[in-house]
């Protein structure tokens, strides 16, 4: 059972948080949900950490949920920082881990440019939000576009393991985007994984991803 733990944003406004308490000797994961729901709708799969003793940790965006306001690149990094440095404080876990999916990933990146995590984790994610804007099919959009979301550059800075896991058949973002990413990431603990004839959705929601987190979470344990 997740505990509700509003955390006061930079500005004041309260980010309602999720928080799941596992095994001290296990990192804590920070996960950024995808943005089309609630926590509510990610925290089924999401539960499949907890069950195996890790703690878990979710931020709900402005504009959804309890917390107020409007979403933006700043407020959302800003909002991700206070985030961290609440459960920083919390908990007494040895390690943080940053895990997102799908837009979640951008979030999980920007926080990387703020507060250092011992380990990454993208599922699904984009290069960029300008990157992913040009191959969608709005002609010129990308011009206009005014919240970038380069993880593509955040991820150069990064001293961290880090874990790419994508869906061969996703239509939504490209899995060459993961590819990218991976190419990119400084470090030589760096894995990037491409699962079979899965989509954007299953990939998470079908928890094909869920086998290779797990491995890939041993080292830390």
């Amino acid at each position: 059972m997740f505990e509700e733990n509003p955390v006061t944003a930079k500005d004041g406004t309260q980010v309602m948080t999720w928080y799941f308490e596992g095994d001290k000797d296990k990192p804590l994961i920070l996960y950024f949900h995808g943005n089309t729901g609630l926590m509510a709708r990610f925290a089924p799969a999401i539960t499949k950490l907890t069950n195996e003793g890790y703690s878990v940790a979710m931020m709900e965006y402005r504009g959804f949920g309890n917390t107020k306001g409007k979403i933006s690149q700043d407020v959302i990094f800003s909002d991700a920082v206070a985030f961290y440095d609440y459960y920083k404080n919390k908990t007494d876990n040895d390690k943080i881990i940053f895990y997102g999916y799908s837009f979640g990933c951008a979030f999980a990146m920007g926080l990387t440019q703020y507060r250092d995590p011992d380990g990454i984790i993208l599922t699904a994610p984009f290069s960029s939000l300008y990157q992913e804007v040009k191959e969608y099919p709005v002609p010129l959009a990308f011009l206009v576009l005014k919240d970038k979301y380069p993880s593509d550059e955040y991820i150069k800075n990064i001293k961290c393991p880090i874990l790419l896991i994508h869906g061969n058949k996703d239509m939504l973002i490209h899995h060459s985007h993961s590819q990218r990413l991976f190419d990119l990431a400084p470090v030589k603990e760096k894995q990037v994984v491409f699962v079979d004839g899965i989509n954007h959705h299953d990939i998470f929601f079908k928890e094909h991803n869920l086998p290779v987190i797990l491995d890939w979470l041993e080292q830390f344990n």
